[in-house]
């Protein structure tokens, strides 16, 4: 039976207070709904329609799943450039957003895809986004599944449902944004992934004024992972993180 979803909407009254929020951002408002359009994008050699917040609305959002940050775009390239990082992997992305990284990886031969949210909202626009672009037999079959994952709380038991020995691949565009989430997003990525040397957390960074490179290999080296930068500058970069051997 389909567990049942915990009723949460992104509250970011926290980062505001610590003026982390990314840029673009008013203070969240329960009565307010993100207005939804309707457009396609390219990645690759991939065409996919998604529904969200067109990201040249930023100021209209009320949860930063609702529209395509720059770091999920760079992911998915990166993927389309190196698909072979995804092929035959099992995936799990946190903060999906509108699922496109995941659809891409999908698309690139990953064997299993779990596209996870908090946010009830978003999940359900993600669904959408899913039926949309997605093989009717690949969702039968669970290839492709969007799921509920609440950073730092059921890390384990999400871990054992789905997999064996944690994931191949996990990853996330623009997800590290705010100090006060920083810790809790490495030690979820950390208890999703796989012990094999060959298990990566793929961090496709953007400087959002919250968090920066030095924050992310800072956490790394907290964390005793190592790391890989893609990119020499201080405002975007792909990090391949794994476990420390």
């Amino acid at each position: 039976m389909e567990e049942e979803e915990q009723q949460w909407i992104e509250d970011r009254s926290d980062e505001e207070e610590d003026n982390e929020q990314p840029l673009g951002f008013d203070l969240f408002n329960t009565d307010k709904k993100d207005p939804v359009d309707e457009f396609k994008i390219e990645i690759g050699d991939e065409t996919i329609t998604l529904h969200g917040v067109r990201s040249r609305y930023p100021h209209l959002l009320q949860s930063t799943g609702m529209t395509l940050w720059e770091g999920s775009k760079n992911l998915c390239n990166y993927i389309c450039e190196n698909p072979s990082v995804v092929y035959g992997k099992t995936i799990v992305e946190l903060g999906a957003g509108m699922g496109l990284c995941g659809m891409i990886a999908h698309k690139k031969g990953a064997t299993k895809v779990i596209l996870t949210d908090g946010d009830t909202d978003t999940l359900r626009n993600m669904r959408s986004n899913i039926s949309s672009n997605v093989d009717e037999k690949a969702i039968a079959k669970e290839d492709v599944i969007c799921k509920q994952l609440l950073w730092g709380k059921n890390i384990e038991s999400f871990r054992s449902k789905w997999t064996d020995d944690g994931f191949d691949i996990v990853m996330g565009g623009d997800i590290a944004y705010a100090q006060s989430s920083l810790q809790i997003l490495f030690e979820t990525a950390t208890g999703l992934l796989s012990n094999a040397s060959t298990a990566c957390f793929i961090l496709s960074f953007c400087f959002r004024g919250g968090v920066s490179v030095g924050d992310i290999e800072e956490a790394c080296q907290k964390f005793n992972l190592d790391f890989e930068k893609i990119g020499e500058g201080e405002k975007e970069a792909i990090y391949l993180i794994r476990r420390r051997l």
